[in-house]
C-alpha cells in the first residue's frame, strides 16, 4: 500500500528541544535506469548478438547494482570525488578552510572515500553561502539572478542581536530596548551586513557518468536542512515515510533516472535521560518566567474605585448587498450619560475605499478595517425623579458611502449595533437602510449626478443620547433597505469591583451588582428587601391565625361558645 502513496515534495518543518547534533538523516541512492534496466546492451558490446537468455539471466543477476546508502550527522563534512581530486593538490587551496580540506582530503585517497555519489556541503562551504544569498521566485533551472535581486541579498538579513546589552538610556535591562534612536555610523555598517540567521547544510549526489570524472553540473541537491535559533528544522523534501521514492533526472546526454529514500535515523531517548530533559527544560523555563515577570512586574494598572473600564477591539469585515461599488465607511462611537473616554482618544474614523467582488451571487466588499476604543462608565449621581435609571451603553454606528471614478457621492446606508455589556468575542451583522425622498427626482439625481438624501444626525438610526422624551415616533419617516455590514468584537471589561465579588464570593447577577455605585442598585436592592421582610411577616401572620384558630375550636368543644371578637382579633 506503500507505493500507492505519492512522496510530497515540498518543505516540512519540525521543532525539536534536542540538541541539533544529535540529527542523523540515511539516505538511499540507487540508479533505476540505463544498465539497471536494460543490460543487454553492454551485454551483446562483450559476446555479441548471440547471447541465450540463461547467460542473460545469469549476466544480470551478477552485474553490481548502481547503489549509495549513508547515515549523515548534522554538518558533516563528505566530499565528493571532484572535491578530493581539488583538494588533494595544495596548490589548490588558498585560505584556511580549504587548506584544512586538503588535510583532511589525504587520507581519503589512501583508504577511500565512505560513499561512491553521496557527499554534502556544510554551512560554511562557498556553495551554500551562495545558495542562500540570493532566493529564486521560480523552480525554473534557466532563472538567472537580476542585477537587484544580487545587491539586495546583501542586505535581506540583517546580523541579529546577541546576547549582549543594548547601551541605550531607555533600556535598563538586556535585550529589552532593540531599538537604537541615534545609531552610529559604525553600528549601522555592523547591523546591515549580511548574516544568515540559520544553519543550512546540503545532501548532495554526483550523478556524472563512471566513465568521466564529475563536474559541478553533475551534481544535483537531494535533500536541504536548515535549522534556525528557535530549534525548527526545515527538510526539504520531507522523510519518505513509507512513501514513494523521489525521483530525479539528470540532464546530460544520457538521462539518467535515480531514485533516493530519506529516512530518519537519530538515535531515540530512554526513559531516564527523557525525564533527565524534561526536569532541565522545567527549571530553565521557571527561570526565565522569573525574569519576565521581574521585568514586566506583577501589578495590573487598574482603573479607580468604581469605575468601569470599557474596551473595544474590533474589526469591520465586509460590507455586502450594496448597490453601487467602491464603498467606504464612516464610523463613530456615541457615548451616552455617564460614559467617558480620554479626550486624545479618536471615537470616530473613515476606512479606505474598496472594491466589490461577486460571491455566491453577492457584492461583497471585504475591508478588515481594524478599530479600537477605550470608555469610563462612572455614576456618582442619583436622581430620585429620574425613572430611566439604568446606564445605558454605548453604541457603534456606521454609514456606508460610495465614491464612484466621476467622483460621484451617495449614502449607500446606515446601521448601528449597540455594544455588547458581556466580555467576549462576537461576530455581529449590522442591517442598514437609506432614506429616500418623497420624488423620483431624488432618485434621478443620485443615479446621474449622485448625492442623496443624508440625516441631519446619524444618531436618528437608534435613538439619539440628546433625546429626552419619553416617546420617539419616527412615523411618515421613508426608508429602503439596502445591504449589510459584517463586524468583529472583542469585548473586555476593567473593574475593581470584580476582585471584590471575587474575594467575598458574593452572589453577583449583573454588572450593576458588581459596580455597586449607581442610584438603580440602591433602588432595587431596597425594594427586594422591602418584599422579603413583607413576605415573612404575612408567613408569621398566617402561622399564628392558623394556630389561634385551632385553639378556639378546641375551647367551644368543651362548652363555651367563641366570642367574635376573639375570633376577628387575630385578623385585625
Amino acid at each position: 500500500m506503500a507505493d500507492l502513496y505519492e512522496p510530497d515534495i515540498g518543505a516540512a518543518y519540525y521543532r525539536s528541544k534536542d540538541a541539533i547534533k544529535n540529527l542523523k538523516i540515511r539516505v538511499k541512492l540507487e540508479r533505476v535506469t540505463s544498465a539497471s534496466i536494460v543490460p543487454q546492451a553492454i551485454l551483446e558490446k562483450q559476446v555479441g548478438d548471440g547471447i541465450e537468455m540463461k547467460d542473460f539471466m545469469k549476466q544480470d543477476l551478477t552485474t553490481p547494482k548502481d547503489k549509495d546508502e549513508y547515515i549523515f550527522t548534522w554538518q558533516q563534512k563528505v566530499f565528493s570525488q571532484r572535491e578530493v581530486e581539488t583538494y588533494s593538490h595544495e596548490q589548490n587551496c588558498v585560505d584556511v578552510l580549504e587548506k584544512n580540506y586538503h588535510q583532511e582530503v589525504l587520507p581519503l585517497r589512501e583508504k577511500g572515500r565512505p560513499t561512491i555519489r553521496l557527499f554534502t556541503y556544510v554551512g560554511h562551504d562557498k556553495y551554500t553561502n551562495r545558495n542562500d544569498a540570493i532566493q529564486f521566485v521560480t523552480t525554473s533551472a534557466n532563472e538567472r539572478p537580476n542585477f537587484l535581486a544580487e545587491k539586495a541579498a546583501n542586505v535581506r538579513r540583517r546580523r541579529t542581536m546577541g546576547t549582549r546589552a543594548r547601551k541605550s538610556e531607555n533600556a535598563i535591562v538586556p535585550k529589552i530596548n532593540i531599538i537604537e534612536q541615534q545609531p552610529t555610523e559604525e553600528a549601522m555598517k555592523h547591523n546591515h551586513i549580511i548574516s544568515t540567521p540559520e544553519q543550512t547544510m546540503y545532501i548532495m549526489a554526483d550523478l556524472s557518468p563512471k566513465d568521466r570524472d564529475g563536474t559541478e553540473e553533475d551534481e544535483y541537491v537531494l535533500c536541504t536542512i536548515k535549522v534556525d535559533g528557535n530549534g525548527v528544522i526545515n527538510i526539504k523534501p520531507d522523510f519518505n515515510k513509507g512513501k514513494k521514492a523521489y525521483k530525479i533526472e539528470t540532464v546530460s546526454m544520457g538521462r539518467e533516472v535515480f531514485e533516493y529514500t530519506i529516512e530518519h535515523a537519530s538515535k531515540e531517548m530512554n526513559r531516564l535521560e527523557y525525564d533527565r530533559e524534561r526536569k532541565m527544560y522545567r527549571e530553565l523555563y521557571s527561570r526565565h518566567s522569573e525574569f519576565l515577570s521581574a521585568c514586566v512586574g506583577y501589578e495590573f494598572e487598574m482603573p479607580p474605585p468604581d469605575v468601569l473600564r470599557f474596551l473595544v477591539y474590533g474589526e469591520i469585515v465586509s460590507a455586502k448587498d450594496f448597490e453601487y461599488e467602491d464603498l467606504y465607511i464612516h464610523y463613530f462611537v456615541d457615548l451616552p450619560r455617564n460614559w467617558t473616554a480620554d479626550g486624545s482618544q479618536q471615537l470616530a474614523g473613515v476606512t479606505h475605499t474598496c472594491s466589490t467582488k461577486v460571491e455566491d451571487r453577492d457584492n461583497v466588499a471585504y475591508f478588515s478595517f481594524p478599530f479600537s476604543f477605550e470608555m469610563f462608565y462612572k455614576n456618582d449621581t442619583i436622581n430620585e425623579e429620574r425613572k430611566d435609571l439604568l446606564p445605558r451603553w454605548p453604541q457603534f454606528f456606521v454609514e456606508v458611502l460610495s465614491l464612484d471614478s466621476w467622483q460621484r457621492y451617495r449614502t449607500e446606508g446606515y446601521g448601528y449595533i449597540t455594544l455588547p455589556s458581556i466580555p467576549g468575542v462576537y461576530m455581529e451583522t449590522l442591517n442598514c437602510w437609506r432614506p429616500v425622498g418623497s420624488s423620483v427626482t431624488s432618485e434621478l439625481r443620485r443615479y446621474f449626478i449622485g448625492g442623496s438624501p443624508e440625516l441631519a444626525e446619524p444618531t436618528f438610526v437608534a435613538v439619539p443620547s440628546t433625546f429626552e422624551g419619553s416617546h420617539l415616533s419616527k412615523f411618515g419617516f421613508r426608508t429602503e433597505t439596502t445591504g449589510s455590514v459584517q463586524i468583529k468584537l472583542n469585548i473586555l471589561q476593567q473593574s475593581q469591583a470584580f476582585l471584590e465579588s471575587a474575594d467575598t464570593k458574593k452572589k453577583m447577577g449583573s454588572l450593576l451588582d458588581r459596580l455597586g455605585t449607581t442610584a438603580a442598585q440602591m433602588n432595587i436592592l431596597n425594594v427586594l428587601d422591602a418584599f422579603q421582610k413583607a413576605r415573612q411577616r404575612m408567613i408569621s401572620a398566617r402561622e399564628s391565625l392558623v394556630k389561634d384558630f385551632k385553639e378556639l375550636t378546641l375551647t367551644g368543644a368543651g362548652g363555651e361558645e367563641p366570642t367574635v371578637a376573639a375570633m376577628d382579633s387575630p385578623r385585625s
